[in-house]
């Protein structure tokens, strides 16, 4: 079993493209650091279908608990504090495959 981690985000205007892209490779650096990360991918949307969410990523985990794992370590939390105050939104998707 695998699991799946999306997240879809819509950064605030003034932020720059630097800044989001920094984001991006931030978040999948996190798998030289977290060992429960299979893998990680991030990218900016080429669709004006995405109805403002611009830029998303994609962790991939081997089970529930490796999520948890993931979520309460350290380097994400300090991703998440580090880059949320930056957004508008954000959706985040869970899924077993």
């Amino acid at each position: 079993m695998t699991i799946v981690h999306i997240v879809i985000a819509k950064f605030k205007s003034e932020v720059t493209e630097e800044v989001k892209q920094k984001a991006l490779d931030d978040v999948v650096a996190l798998k030289h650091t977290i060992p429960e990360i299979q893998s990680a991918s991030a990218g900016k949307t080429f669709t004006d279908r995405s109805k403002g969410f611009e830029y998303g990523w994609v962790v991939e985990v081997e089970t529930k608990e490796h999520l948890s794992i993931y979520a309460k370590h350290p380097d994400h939390l300090d991703f998440v504090n580090k880059y949320r105050p930056l957004m508008d939104d954000l959706i985040a998707v869970d899924y077993e495959k």
